[in-house]
């Protein structure tokens, strides 16, 4: 007899738990950086602010979120191949655009520094 193959509700609660514990630490890390930089901002290295610190919280928020999305559409019924096919490729696309533009952000508070020099 045939059953239906279960919903990862476990992968769900790992995935958002990974996200969001991950978010926490970026948060605390990107205010933690602004005031360092707005308290002395000629010493602090904005080239240090982009580091594998800031990066392996903010790559965990984009595991975790694949990992939620993925898992959530295999509750309507998609296999994993097709949940992760479609998750990947938005997850990634997201993250890519989300850093950019945080880049673009520290460019900013960088070429701050240097007109004020």
């Amino acid at each position: 007899m045939y059953s239906p193959p279960q919903p990862p509700y476990f992968l769900i609660a790992v995935g958002l738990f990974m996200s969001l514990s991950s978010g926490i630490v970026f948060a605390k890390l990107i205010k933690q950086l602004v005031q360092d930089w707005s308290a002395n901002p000629s010493t602090c290295n904005i080239v240090s602010m982009r580091g594998l610190t800031l990066q392996l919280p903010y790559i965990g928020i984009a595991i975790g979120a694949l990992i939620f999305l993925s898992s959530s559409l295999q509750l309507f019924g998609f296999t994993n191949l097709v949940a992760y096919s479609i998750c990947l490729p938005l997850t990634v696309a997201t993250g890519v655009v989300v850093w950019i533009q945080l880049t673009k952000i520290l460019d900013k508070m960088e070429q701050s520094i240097t007109e004020e020099s």
